[in-house]
Order: C-alpha cells, then sequence, then structure tokens
C-alpha cells in the first residue's frame, strides 16, 4: 500500500484533489452570499497562515494553529479579518481588474499552492534510476579541465612596452636560481586576480588570462622550470606550471549530489507541467486574427 501512495501519478490526483479543497475556500464570494460575512474557522486560518509562511504544509500548519496560546490565535484571526476586509473591498471597488502587479501576484499564489502539493516529488530514487540518469546524461556531469601554477606578473598598463623585456629577463633569474612555487610573489608586478592557482578550472583560467594564453598553458607540460612569457590582455606572464588535469566524466559517486538535485527538479518540474495542463482542460481558447 506504502509502494501505492509512491506512485507519482497518485500522488498528482491526491494532489490535484487537495487543490481542489484549497481552491474552493478561496473561490470569489457568489452574488447570492453575503459579502460582509467572515467565517473564522480553523481550516481559513490554517490556510491563511500557509500564505503568510510562503510554505502550503498542512500538518505543519495545524500543529502550529494548534501551538498558539489564546493570545497569539486572537492576533492571528484579527490579522486575518483586517486583510479579509481589504481584500473584499478592493475586489468590490475592482482593484484587482487590469492590474499586472496583481496579477503576478496571483500566479506566484497559485505557483505556491501546486508546490505545497509537490511533497511525492523529493521521495527517494531507487539506485536503478539514478545510475540509469547518470548514463544517459553523463556528458552533462563532465568536470572541467584543471591547472595548478603559479604567475610572476609583468602590467601593460605599468610598465607599457617594457612588460615582456623584463619578463624575458626574469625568466632567466627565476630559473637560474630555481625559484619555488612559494617565492613567486618575490617578483613581478600585483595581479588583478591571483597570484596561484591551485586545481582551478579551465573556464575560470580563461576568465582570467584569455583563451589564447590559456590553451598556451594546457598545451604545456609540468615542469619544475619557469617557461614564457604568455601575454594576456593585461601583460606578460612567467608561468610555473605544477600540474595538469584533463576533463573527465566523473564517477557516479562523485556526481551523485547533483545527479539527484537534478532529478528532483526534473520531477518537480513534470509535476508542475501536469497539474497545469491538467488545470487547463477546463478552458477554452479562441484565437482572432488581427489580418483581414
Amino acid at each position: 500500500m506504502a509502494k501505492f501512495f509512491k506512485e507519482p501519478l497518485i500522488q498528482f490526483l491526491i494532489g490535484g484533489f487537495l487543490l481542489f479543497i484549497a481552491l474552493a475556500f478561496f473561490a470569489p464570494t457568489a452574488p447570492n452570499e453575503d459579502r460582509y460575512r467572515i467565517d473564522i474557522t480553523d481550516d481559513t486560518l490554517m490556510l491563511y497562515m500557509q500564505y503568510q509562511d510562503k510554505a502550503f504544509d498542512a500538518k505543519n500548519a495545524q500543529q502550529a494553529l494548534a501551538s498558539l496560546d489564546a493570545a497569539a490565535r486572537r492576533r492571528l484571526e484579527e490579522d486575518y479579518i483586517r486583510d479579509e476586509i481589504l481584500v473584499r473591498e478592493a475586489v468590490a471597488l475592482g482593484l484587482d481588474k487590469n492590474d499586472d502587479v496583481i496579477r503576478k501576484r496571483l500566479i506566484q499564489k497559485m505557483d505556491f499552492i501546486l508546490q505545497g502539493f509537490m511533497g511525492g516529488a523529493d521521495s527517494a530514487f531507487t539506485e536503478d534510476e539514478i545510475t540509469a540518469h547518470f548514463r544517459a546524461n553523463s556528458e552533462q556531469y563532465k568536470l572541467d579541465a584543471e591547472a595548478s601554477f603559479t604567475h610572476v606578473f609583468f602590467s601593460k598598463e605599468k610598465r607599457g612596452p617594457q612588460a615582456e623585456a623584463d619578463a624575458k629577463a626574469t625568466l632567466k633569474d627565476l630559473n637560474k636560481n630555481a625559484v619555488p612555487f612559494e617565492k613567486s610573489g618575490a617578483y613581478g608586478d600585483r595581479f588583478y586576480f591571483l597570484r596561484n592557482y591551485i586545481k582551478r578550472p579551465k573556464r575560470l583560467i580563461t576568465d582570467h588570462f584569455g583563451s589564447e594564453m590559456t590553451d598556451q598553458i594546457f598545451q604545456s607540460r609540468p615542469s619544475p622550470r619557469w617557461i614564457g612569457p604568455f601575454s594576456s590582455k593585461y601583460g606578460s606572464h612567467l608561468i610555473l606550471l605544477r600540474s595538469l588535469e584533463a576533463a573527465r566524466v566523473p564517477s557516479l559517486a562523485e556526481a551523485r549530489t547533483r545527479i539527484l538535485e537534478d532529478m528532483h527538479r526534473e520531477r518537480r518540474e513534470k509535476i508542475h507541467a501536469a497539474a497545469i495542463s491538467k488545470l487547463s482542460e477546463k478552458y477554452t481558447l479562441e484565437r482572432t486574427s488581427g489580418a483581414n
């Protein structure tokens, strides 16, 4: 029986039923009803609390309402009555008509309602489902190539045409003295971003140095010797390349967190789309062309 209620279709049908009940509470007052009558019940207060918290969880709302003392419940009722009066008077004046702000708020509220009935979207996936999703979408989890290096920078803005010449001269000193990774900060100018890049992805390195220099770095070999000069739009650089890692598809264990996040998101999107589709069945669409 428990497995039966875990089926997404069954959860959607139950959600649709609960949505129908929720909408019944908030349906516009019929013309033959007394619009000046306000019913204050546990159900109306629970729904009001959920709207205020922007979290549609009936069980939590019921527990929260039950935990209120007399004074807190009275304040809640007063807030609800005030808001209900203002809403009804605004609707009576037609202030809800042709107002894009109100329209957007109503759309948001309906989305909150639909999200409130998506509890099943976060139920656990089987290992077979996780594995199948990973195999079908392995490329989207591909890890970017990475590099670890330090650099000595010669600013074109500060040194002008002399930047490259200074870099070439310094390269000889760095290799002659076998300057290690940790001592690079004693040379050159201050760079706009980082001096040391440890296991940094190729995308970030490209953002900092440009695609041409980044390609040159990834085409080089790690070595204890300094190499360069390399040119970026900022000036000249000498590189001490410690390691390179090629782009790769991670193992399922490495990508598991991202996989589960994606699977839950996709399930929620499908349930949401199905709910919208179900609601749209009540409507008839008529299209009128503006051309004669």
